[in-house]
């Protein structure tokens, strides 16, 4: 919170950080990485450059905390992770302003990767980022709820799932009193409502979205930060307030970076724009 009351929250998203050290283990990068690289340079270093300006125009626009809202890795080895850490070690932010949560592409490579990371290259991350159902995360003014929506599946799957103990969690902090007066905002990876279709839901969708968007129905002061569709998401619920909220994704940056910006001011979370460059 800056001297003004403002709390000021870069929202990042789908850096897809790639090892700059795929030959380590194997010859070349490895089939999963070649088909969900595909269109895009396998670049290790172009990619951690991204990341890098990112974070860096964030902070010169005077973000108090720092939301990662999934993909953070193209595959989820610990080589991946490694180089995420390295790049968030670097960028000389304390490791209690990131909030950090996985994304599909973070499970590809092992069930267990994303809880390998935070006891492992992402643990200084740990004590606020996606772990156990329920954790809250508050930051001045607000209170944040990173979600783990993920699960291990192919490579030709991209879909995301709230487990039951996750979104009974959501449901009791919104609906407890200490959390009514300000905003609680959900961060997970996946958006949280129903696609068009149910084989297109099932395959890149929330698999239990409708009952999020019940939730987000009932509970008026409940956001959701997400990832993802690599695009920016303004969709209003009830009497026309944006309440969920998607960001670009870092890994298709050109030269100038994107960083999504929300301000805390006086209880209300409002979004205060995309900065470029």
């Amino acid at each position: 919170m800056d001297a003004t009351g403002i709390t000021r929250i870069a929202h990042l998203s789908d850096a897809h950080m790639l090892d700059p050290r795929p030959s380590r283990t194997r010859a070349g990068w490895s089939m999963q990485t070649r088909f969900l690289s595909f269109g895009r340079p396998l670049d290790a270093e172009g990619r951690r450059r991204k990341f890098r300006r990112a974070l860096d125009t964030a902070q010169r626009v005077g973000a108090h905390h720092f939301v990662l809202s999934g993909d953070l890795t193209e595959v989820g080895t610990p080589g991946e992770y490694e180089t995420l850490a390295e790049v968030l070690h670097d960028s000389g932010i304390r490791p209690e302003r990131f909030t950090l949560v996985p994304g599909n592409h973070d499970l590809y490579s092992s069930a267990n990767g994303w809880r390998w990371a935070l006891e492992g290259p992402l643990a200084a991350f740990a004590r606020t980022s996606a772990g156990e159902s329920g954790k809250v995360v508050d930051v001045g003014g607000v209170s944040l709820l990173p979600i783990d929506a993920t699960f291990h599946q192919p490579v030709t799957r991209s879909a995301g799932c709230i487990a039951d103990g996750g979104l009974e969690a959501i449901e009791r902090r919104a609906a407890d009193p200490a959390f009514a007066g300000r905003p609680l905002i959900v961060v997970q990876h996946h958006p949280p409502f129903v696609r068009r279709t149910s084989a297109w839901q099932w395959m890149d969708g929330l698999i239990n979205a409708a009952h999020m968007m019940s939730i987000l129905e009932t509970f008026r002061h409940l956001f959701v930060l997400h990832g993802h569709l690599h695009a920016i998401v303004d969709r209003a619920l009830g009497c026309g307030v944006r309440r969920i909220l998607g960001a670009t994704a870092i890994v298709d940056d050109g030269d100038a970076p994107r960083v999504r910006l929300y301000d805390i001011r006086e209880g209300r979370l409002e979004s205060a724009g995309l900065v470029v460059g």
